[in-house]
């Protein structure tokens, strides 16, 4: 083999949405394994995510099929009062502006996709290379970056050329990165109480489809924010999943009372009566969806400062173990798939193994900055402003075009 196709060996830690979308840059060209310490359906729950221009070009470039995920257009923003009464609307030309559309879809659709795309057989996907290899119920605890190896639950230690970190927010390997004291998640003072309600339920629950979502089925497709705007800074995000036959409701709300589950798992099980209390003078309509869906998920907002490291040796921490972030700019799993597209320059011709510690530090050059820029416009998200306000970061979330030109552009200044 020579070194124009040279073949790396990788490792990647978590099959979370970042993770995956690696695997599928990657298997193109490099032998991957992914290792995840849950079960084949960890963190699926039916709750809903937004993707971004952003992330869009990037998962178009991997062949991501909308259809297959149930994907809905997002066509604009719309805000309004806890009764429904309209504040602010605006259509919003993703496609003309930044030259790809923004999607809603149920996570676990979203993330069936990607796994589809990191291990279905090359010739389905028309490329080259091996689908990647993912083994479950067997995390890393333990990792020697400068020799590219980990230690597995089992306690096997398996080396490699590359080992991305994508083990979340809750990261074990992220003080082997960034160094032991460095900074753990913090709350941010807001809970989030997600739900997936679907057409079904809603016309047992009411006898029909509330206006705003006949109006989501016609075409006329929003992100809509029901605002308190009462100064509790209680907000309701709903949005359309599989092909509108669904809808996600998101209620932030100011934490009452810190529970053990919601800080260390962004899916734990939620307590439906105390969300119907805190959200029971908004329309009835939504209290009512509110009572009938049949999964509520609570998950309490934190976020991480910026880490003063993401690379060591042979090892990068990408996603929610590099940079987790609130999703009150839609932006965190968007800046993870950012992430993965980066590993592009680890296909670039002529790349050895040598040439890794190297490589992963230009990412991290372009990278570190970018994630953190999103996360302090995601914090002036934090609670109780405007619509208008809400969106005037979107030119520099969605204006992001890939780890070359982000180069290119680093050069030119």
């Amino acid at each position: 083999m020579t070194d124009e196709d040279r073949q790396l060996s990788v490792i990647i830690v978590g099959s979370g949405l970042a993770g995956l979308a690696a695997a599928r840059i990657l298997r193109d060209k490099h032998q991957v394994t992914v290792y995840e310490r849950g079960e084949p359906s960890t963190a699926t729950g039916g709750q809903g995510i937004a993707n971004f221009p952003n992330a869009i070009k990037i998962m178009r470039q991997m062949g991501f099929d909308p259809e297959r995920s149930g994907s809905v257009l997002v066509q604009g923003f719309r805000t309004l009062d806890k009764h429904g009464k309209l504040i602010f609307d605006t259509e919003f030309p993703f496609q003309e502006k930044y030259g790809a559309p923004a999607m809603s879809h149920m996570r676990v659709d979203f993330r069936a996709e990607l796994l589809r795309l990191a291990t279905a057989p090359s010739k389905e996907l028309g490329i080259g290379g091996e689908p990647a290899k993912i083994i479950f119920n067997n995390g890393a605890k333990d990792i020697d970056a400068e020799a590219g190896q980990i230690t597995l639950d089992d306690g096997a230690k398996v080396k490699a050329d590359v080992i991305i970190i994508a083990d979340g927010i809750h990261s074990r390997l992220r003080p082997k990165i960034a160094g032991e004291d460095c900074p753990k998640p913090k709350k941010s003072g807001l809970t989030c109480c997600r739900v997936a309600v679907s057409a079904n339920q809603a016309i047992e629950a009411l006898g029909h489809l509330p206006d705003w979502w006949q109006e989501q089925k016609n075409g006329d497709r929003r992100i809509m924010v029901f605002e308190a705007r009462d100064g509790s800074g209680r907000i309701m995000v709903v949005y359309g999943l599989r092909h509108t036959s669904y809808m996600n409701m998101s209620c932030i709300f100011v934490t009452r009372e810190e529970k053990e589950s919601t800080t260390n798992s962004w899916f734990a099980e939620g307590d439906r009566q105390e969300m119907l209390d805190i959200f029971q003078d908004f329309d009835p309509s939504l209290v009512r969806l509110l009572g009938v869906a049949t999964e509520v998920k609570l998950w309490e907002l934190q976020d991480i400062e910026p880490l003063d490291t993401w690379t060591k040796g042979r090892a990068i921490l990408i996603g929610d173990a590099a940079h987790a972030m609130t999703p009150l700019q839609g932006q965190g799993a968007n800046v993870g798939i950012e992430d993965a597209e980066a590993f592009r320059l680890l296909m670039q011709p002529g790349v050895t193994r040598k040439d890794v510690p190297q490589i992963l530090k230009r990412i991290e050059s372009v990278r570190k900055p970018r994630a953190t820029a999103i996360l302090n416009n995601t914090r002036k998200t934090s609670r109780g402003i405007s619509g208008e306000e809400r969106y005037r970061v979107m030119d520099e979330n969605c204006t992001y075009d890939g780890i070359v030109k982000a180069l290119e552009s680093q050069k030119d200044h």
